[in-house]
């Protein structure tokens, strides 16, 4: 009798042991089933494509470094020049990073050979400022107007004094596709230059409007050749520039308003081109 019991007690165990085998084999399988190697390879690549687009539309890195040169008749400065170097970095782009800093540094090779120092230096020997403290000088100045991953924009001011009453200055824009380090122009930037540029002038004569009322322009006969061929201009020129809000467009000091009154921005909100701007510089 306690054979038979002891019988049934090792069939009963070893039963109980294959069925664990079983259920331990089925929770393997079921897990090899679960590392899928197609959907991790579609997951991996979603992930991929996405930190590339999200790498595109990084700002782009810009350091900007003062160059300043003084130049002196025995102890006395007279004539300092300063450039501001720009480098621009793209993460996970640099051509294009690289394509943006070879334009800066023609335009500092520009600024140079248009210092013609030696006459400059010997001018200013000749003709020392009345008080010691002023000197001639030769600037140019960057500032980031916007950058977004889209587009990289700059205005640029070049300032100069050789005697006189005052110095002169100049403002302009520098444009750049942030995704190719391509230099910007209308042209470029307009999926119609025509609407474009009529949408523009439209609203650069009736700030225009204001602008008289305050008497601020000259006597429209005091512009050459006309207020609205001028703003015409714009479009085939650099004085322009993207921001945060829309494109600026920059009228220099006396060409249509006397030195006191600065220069003059226009700018139109991109609420009214964007229309008729390509996609990827709208704002």
């Amino acid at each position: 009798m306690k054979k038979r019991w002891l019988i049934i007690l090792c069939a009963l165990y070893a039963a109980g042991m294959l069925a664990a085998c079983g259920a331990e084999s089925e929770i393997q399988m079921v897990e090899e089933e679960s590392i899928a190697p197609p959907a991790a390879i579609q997951e991996n690549g979603e992930e991929t494509a996405g930190k590339k687009e999200e790498s595109a539309q990084k700002p782009a890195g810009v350091t900007i470094e003062k160059d300043r040169k003084e130049y002196k008749d025995g102890e006395r400065t007279i004539m300092v020049t300063i450039y501001e170097d720009v480098t621009v970095t793209m993460e996970g782009n640099e051509a294009a990073g690289q394509t943006i800093t070879a334009e800066f540094t023609n335009r500092k090779e520009e600024f140079e050979k248009g210092l013609q120092l030696e006459e400059t230096l010997e001018m200013a020997r000749e003709n020392p400022a009345m008080d010691g403290n002023i000197y001639y000088y030769e600037e140019q100045w960057y500032t980031v107007e916007r950058n977004d991953g889209r587009i990289l924009s700059f205005s640029t001011m070049w300032d100069n004094y050789e005697g006189g009453a005052h110095g002169q200055y100049m403002i302009y824009g520098i444009n750049f596709d942030a995704g190719t380090g391509k230099l910007l122009t209308i042209a470029d930037i307009a999926r119609d230059k025509a609407a474009f540029q009529e949408i523009c002038v439209q609203e650069m004569l009736r700030q225009c409007e204001n602008l008289k009322a305050q008497g601020v322009l000259f006597e429209e006969e005091m512009i050459t050749p006309g207020l609205r061929e001028v703003l015409e201009g714009k479009m085939e020129g650099s004085e322009w520039y993207f921001t945060e809000n829309g494109i600026r467009f920059i009228s220099n000091v006396y060409e249509i308003a006397p030195y006191a009154a600065g220069s003059i921005d226009f700018d139109i909100p991109y609420e009214m081109v964007n229309e008729v701007l390509k996609e990827e510089y709208r704002g």
